[in-house]
């Protein structure tokens, strides 16, 4: 039987999608001694550092690398939903970025969708700068999440609108497809600087570096990756963690008939998504900003991770190769403001003004007939109604009669 204090109630459970590095696909690159390779993560377009995302293109611009590798979490999930969801229990009111506005004011569900799936597409595509060829990784925690959720809404109102033909309003159009496969409703299949890989799927390049999305965390920065090294047994380039950092250390082959060492390198992406667009992410994830960036060389990687720092006059900066690269005004500024003693300014109440209500139609015009000649009757005036008075309803009848009054007898 059921509990009482978990009856009728309507839980529904979600799980998260999981895909082992085995089914998702290992995809090998060889790359020429000198080759140069930049890795990101963690954007969420659009709600990601505009400052930032400008100071990391400027640098690949100077650096040309030949690969830049992107390891998920590039595009979130929730401007998608803010298409069509109510966003009246929302914990913190944000304006919508530019992208959302442009979005909504593309038609119907498939114009929305299609503008942003289009925008999404091409801020993915503007990594590929000069020579470099850009290697996507989607994550199935952000990007997978905007597919199903739009392949969801779009079921959900085609089956309304073929059941309600009668319907003056129609949310969708049930004859027009939205693509499935990512590369497609990225529309970065016509793209050639672009390739889009599977979900969670990892990069293997020289037979010496793995570049993947993790799927697990620790505590403290290096630890997740180096948990991943000894699984995997590759040097590592890993994001998920939101954290950043670089190790290096050797391990012995053999020692006979001398000692032989294997050179290893393990590396975390950070983020550069908006802290103040980003509040559903817990403080653990916001560990580092920063990327990764390094040089094949004679079999072997030579490699770093670049970070953020925040120096005076509140701008950030990193420095690559003894070049400095500071954005113009300070961004990701702790948000509020000042408090003080005095009284606070009254508001007034709007329970009244929830919903705004449909104006009242305009009533007919109607002439109204010229008014009679007066009667003098007895010195009064009496005039006849321009318009005929509605009937009244006759009195109840259970309303008691007044008694008549008797007449008075004098005595004699």
């Amino acid at each position: 039987m059921p509990n009482k204090a978990t009856y009728n109630k309507k839980v529904v459970v979600k799980e998260i999608p999981r895909t082992s590095l085995a089914e998702a696909g290992i995809y090998r690159l060889s790359l020429p001694d000198g080759a140069k390779v930049v890795a990101l993560a963690n954007a969420l377009w659009p709600h990601h550092d505009r400052n930032l995302d400008k100071m990391y293109k400027d640098f690949i611009a100077d650096y040309q690398p030949d690969v830049v590798v992107l390891l998920g979490q590039m595009l979130d999930h929730e401007a998608f939903r803010a298409l069509t969801e109510d966003e009246r229990n929302y914990l913190h009111k944000q304006t919508d970025t530019d992208e959302v506005s442009i979005a909504r004011e593309a038609g119907a569900f498939e114009d929305m969708v299609k503008s942003m799936r289009e925008q999404a597409g091409r801020y993915i595509e503007s990594f590929a700068i000069g020579k470099t060829k850009v290697f996507y990784v989607p994550g199935v925690r952000t990007e997978h999440k905007i597919v199903e959720y739009v392949q969801q809404e779009k079921d959900f109102r085609d089956n309304w609108t073929t059941n309600h033909p009668e319907a003056a309003d129609f949310p969708s159009d049930p004859d027009r497809k939205i693509p499935g496969e990512f590369d497609k409703f990225l529309c970065l299949n016509k793209s050639k600087r672009v390739r889009v890989l599977p979900y969670e799927a990892a990069l293997l390049i020289n037979e010496h570096t793995l570049y993947m999305i993790g799927d697990f965390k620790r505590r403290h920065p290096g630890d997740a990756v180096y948990v991943e090294w000894e699984q995997r047994h590759y040097s590592l380039v890993r994001s998920f963690d939101g954290k950043l950092s670089s190790a290096w250390h050797t391990s012995v082959e053999h020692t006979q008939p001398t000692l032989l060492k294997n050179y290893h390198e393990t590396h975390e992406v950070g983020y550069f998504w908006d802290d103040l667009k980003n509040g559903h992410l817990r403080d653990y994830d916001r560990r580092a900003q920063g990327f990764f960036y390094g040089e094949y060389h004679l079999g072997e990687l030579f490699a770093e991770t670049a970070f953020v720092m925040r120096g005076t006059g509140g701008l950030r900066s990193f420095v690559v190769g003894g070049k400095a690269y500071t954005e113009e005004t300070a961004g990701g500024l702790d948000n509020g403001g000042e408090l003080t003693l005095a009284d606070e300014t009254e508001s007034e109440d709007d329970e009244w003004n929830i919903f705004s209500r449909p104006e009242p139609a305009p009533a007919a015009e109607v002439e109204a007939p010229a008014p009679a000649k007066a009667k003098t009757v007895k010195g009064k005036a009496a005039t006849k109604a321009a318009a005929k008075k509605p009937a009244r309803k006759p009195a109840a009848k259970s309303r008691a009669k007044a008694p008549a009054k008797s007449k008075s007898t004098k005595s004699k």
